[in-house]
């Protein structure tokens, strides 16, 4: 049985949408969304009701790649244990920003610090999986798919997006402000937007034929909607040229329309950071972004490395959560950061640390419980140079699964986890 193998490209986003035989839940969902969608310009837009408290929730999530030192981020400066460890590649009083009589902040993450002062910050401390993989690629792979066992190859926030929050396929809820879909939002039935630059993200002419791509993009339509053909093919066909024609519509419509309310700074992250504004300030529907930053994997050179990442990781949050706050947005985003693993204690003879396990991670939000929250493991009783997990990251997400989208994170995550109180039980009636 022969393939259909017209394919559908849209630059920069890279959703490539093949047409087979079969046809997935996913065209099925697209063509409900284009339908339900009909009529709107552009088509794919969202109103939201006032009365609706969970339909304008968000979650951006925020991976720091490459396993970030927790220790010197999160700084443990009460405690002499930390010293001992650390002679060199400690942070003195001069280096960190103090929250408390125990802990501190990285002195390059000022805008994290203003917004712990705000009371619009939460630490969760000790956080990791049992048996932890010191592999970037399988520690990834755990927290990507919210699975320890190498059961479930489906991302767990696909799951969300897809079985809680957006049953019919809408083409943003989720969204990644990236080159790719990143394997966190990855399922084969779930249609998610990848936008690294809102400026390109268009059709793409042939090559052999520039001049007249645009009228070929508008036989492509005409095609999509030509009477007479019938069919699954046609229907698939049909829905996946009309959906990718709506959503380049949409992004190109959001972005001519806003302006940001904050300045952010001149880096890729920040860049990012505004498009994921852009798109929950133009009303698309996002339900769950993502962003990524890279480069936590400091084995040498650590002090200052780390410093940039830091202070890049803050300045750029801060910015987007005051154009949030501007745009009158803050309110219904909820920010949580994570990273594969945490590093070992000791340093290393190359003024850096080594693949750990635990660490912490950082929750943004207005509806949140400012502070600490799990219990901040012990630098004295280590296993084997790396901190004892003391909060799952199983209970990060169903804190924020069923604290903030009101999602069963027992059917997303195979099991129950305690929720942590960093979300009060009333979040979700406001």
């Amino acid at each position: 049985m022969a393939d259909l193998t017209r394919r559908l490209f849209v630059h920069d986003g890279l959703r490539v949408v093949s047409v087979g035989l079969a046809l997935p839940h996913l065209f099925t969902k697209a063509v409900q969304a284009a339908d339900l969608e009909a009529g709107r310009t552009p088509s794919v837009r969202v109103e939201r009701g006032n009365g609706d408290l969970l339909a304008r929730r968000t979650i951006v999530v925020v991976q720091m790649a490459g396993g970030n030192d927790g220790l010197n981020a999160v700084v443990p400066h009460g405690d002499s244990a930390y010293r001992d460890h650390r002679p060199t590649l400690g942070l003195g009083p001069g280096d960190v920003l103090p929250l408390d009589e125990r802990f501190a902040l990285h002195g390059a993450m000022g805008g994290l610090h203003r917004l712990w002062g705000a009371g619009e910050m939460a630490i969760v401390h000790g956080v990791g999986y049992p048996k932890p993989s010191y592999s970037h690629f399988e520690s990834m792979d755990v927290w990507q798919t919210g699975a320890v066992e190498a059961h479930n190859r489906e991302g767990v926030l696909a799951r969300l997006v897809k079985d809680v929050v957006d049953g019919r396929g809408h083409p943003f809820a989720g969204f990644a402000a990236s080159r790719s879909v990143p394997p966190a939002l990855a399922s084969p039935d779930l249609s998610v937007s990848a936008v690294e630059n809102p400026a390109t993200f268009a059709f793409v002419p042939d090559k052999r034929h520039v001049v007249d791509g645009a009228s070929r993009h508008d036989a492509l339509l005409h095609l999509s909607t030509a009477p007479g053909m019938g069919g699954g093919f046609h229907q698939a066909f049909a829905s996946t040229a009309r959906l990718a024609h709506d959503t380049v519509a949409t992004v190109q419509h959001a972005h001519a329309a806003y302006a940001p309310l904050a300045t952010y700074p001149a880096d890729g992250f920040a860049a990012g950071l505004r498009l994921v504004s852009e798109a929950i300030c133009g009303d698309l529907g996002v339900r769950v972004a993502y962003i990524t930053l890279g480069g936590f994997d400091t084995h040498a050179g650590q002090k200052a490395t780390q410093a940039r990442l830091l202070g890049t990781l803050s300045d750029g949050l801060a910015a987007f959560w005051a154009d949030l706050q501007a745009h009158g947005r803050a309110d219904d985003v909820l920010v949580m950061t994570w990273s594969e693993f945490g590093r070992r204690v000791p340093e290393n003879a190359s003024g850096g640390s080594d693949h750990g396990s635990a660490g912490p991670q950082f929750i943004i939000g207005k509806g949140i419980r400012h502070g600490h929250w799990g219990a901040p493991p012990s630098l004295s009783d280590l296993d084997h140079g790396n901190l004892r997990h003391t909060t799952d990251f199983r209970s990060v997400y169903a804190t924020v699964m069923e604290g903030w989208l009101g999602a069963p994170s027992v059917e997303l995550l195979g099991a129950r986890f305690p929720r942590l109180g960093f979300l009060p039980m009333h979040a979700l009636g406001g």
